[in-house]
């Protein structure tokens, strides 16, 4: 079967005329008329919606060859939550791991500014590069919140997978997973080094080197947590919106650990550019919140077993 034909048996088995589906995808009357009569093929964002309208795959779509027989055991695993092509799960990790970049890079380019302001406030070339790297830097952070976000289903939805899809996903999540762990650790031992091997530098090399190494120390360890953490909270939305049910009432107290990252990140470079307070201040704060609240979920989780 073509995808023309597709379409209008998908319309029939559901009730629904060309002028609904043209509705519900906001798109013309005249595109959905091309789409089944084969003149026209939609566009994937099209598709996907598709998909998950029918409770159909996209291999379902797009393959003629597609057995029958696997149309109804999509429709099942659709019925128990959003459903999730392939396509769909690796366009959403794309897509995410281009915002960890492009959020990882600004925030990288606007610490790393302050390197040029090491070497002296008189030279007009390394003036011109603060400035320009600092901007560079913030713009690339408020162009990230200003673009259309996508795959906002997969992010506040109940999620439901081909098996064989999600037991991939998980096995490539935990090699991940490990390589997420040695970013931080990296990072942390560059965060707790960069101090003594900066006052080695100055020394021996004056202040101006010490200054140089510390401002690059501190974009490469916060870099690391920041890919790392980012990256590992992608994968987290996936387990957590197919495994999980919807968390009770007595769970959302805890939700504030979600925005504690970021607040961190902000509470760090404020103490990097003004020297209100020390940079190391925040993260010790954090790690002692989520170790205290680590010790609450294991007692709770003890008090139900008993």
């Amino acid at each position: 079967m073509t995808l023309g034909q597709k379409l209008k048996a998908l319309l029939k088995d559901n009730s629904m005329t060309q002028e609904d589906l043209a509705e519900r995808l906001e798109v013309s009357r005249q595109a959905v008329g091309k789409w089944v009569n084969d003149k026209g093929i939609p566009e994937v964002g099209k598709l996907v919606q598709i998909s998950n309208l029918f409770g159909v795959s996209m291999d379902y779509l797009l393959k003629e060859d597609y057995e029958e027989k696997n149309v109804s055991e999509e429709k099942a695993i659709s019925n128990s939550g959003y459903y999730v092509s392939q396509e769909m799960l690796d366009g959403y990790l794309s897509y995410s791991r281009q915002n960890v970049k492009q959020i990882t890079g600004g925030i990288s380019l606007f610490i790393l500014s302050n390197v040029f302001e090491c070497f002296g406030h008189h030279s007009m070339i390394m003036t011109f590069l603060f400035w320009l790297t600092m901007i560079a830097g913030i713009i690339i952070i408020i162009w990230y919140y200003f673009q259309t976000k996508q795959y906002q289903e997969i992010k506040n939805e109940h999620l439901a997978f081909d098996d064989k899809v999600f037991r991939e996903f998980k096995k490539q999540r935990e090699s991940r997973r490990k390589k997420y762990a040695v970013m931080i650790i990296v990072g942390v031992v560059i965060l707790l080094a960069s101090s003594e091997i900066g006052h080695f530098l100055m020394i021996y090399f004056g202040q101006t080197a010490c200054n140089v190494f510390e401002w690059i120390a501190d974009t490469v360890w916060l870099a690391l947590i920041i890919w790392a953490g980012m990256s590992m909270h992608i994968d987290s939305i996936i387990i957590k919106n197919t495994e999980h049910t919807p968390k009770s009432s007595h769970m959302k107290r805890y939700r504030w650990v979600y925005m504690a990252f970021p607040v961190t990140v902000v509470a760090v470079l404020i103490g990097m550019i003004t020297n209100v307070w020390s940079p190391y201040a925040p993260i010790i704060i954090l790690f002692c919140c989520l170790l205290v609240t680590t010790c609450k979920l294991l007692i709770e989780s003890r008090g139900k077993d008993e």
